[in-house]
């Protein structure tokens, strides 16, 4: 069996936010500008994140969208 190892942001904050949501089950992609998190439910939920963001608030506004659905929490829809 292969071992999956974390991608890595390279902001610091970032990262914090991809250790959580890998140890929740999500699934982690890079493109070409944005990263996608995947949630684990069936619905397959996604968020991307900026590789270059440059809102101060960014971490903020990116907890806000998982955090508010059950998916994040452990729960799923």
């Amino acid at each position: 069996m292969e071992h999956v190892t974390r991608p890595k942001h390279r902001d610091k904050e970032l990262d914090e936010v991809f250790a959580e949501a890998w140890d929740k089950g999500w699934r982690i992609t890079r493109g070409k500008r944005y990263w996608k998190l995947w949630c684990p439910c069936e619905s397959k939920h996604l968020k991307s994140v900026k590789l270059t963001p440059s809102d101060p608030n960014y971490k903020k506004n990116l907890l806000h969208k998982p955090a508010s659905g059950t998916c994040w929490n452990g729960e799923q829809e």
